[in-house]
């Protein structure tokens, strides 16, 4: 039987503080909440399409900090 290669530490090679993380984590979700309860728009505005984006990049910032977590 051959052996098989077993990954130790299975995961991102970076990764952040356990402050770091926590930090990205809440900053993703500010971006995600700030836009939508402060900010209104009509539907099919600029600025409407301006807080998607921002809600999505907090999603995306939001979701890189989980992954990054030690």
């Amino acid at each position: 039987m051959s052996e098989e290669t077993v990954q130790k530490n299975p995961g991102p090679k970076k990764r952040l503080s356990k402050s770091g993380a926590i930090g990205l984590m809440v900053l993703g979700g500010i971006m995600i909440l700030i836009p939508w309860f402060f900010f209104a728009a009509e539907t099919g505005s600029t600025l409407q399409i301006g807080k998607t984006i921002v809600g999505a990049v907090g999603f995306v910032v939001l979701c890189l900090g989980a992954y990054l977590r030690p």
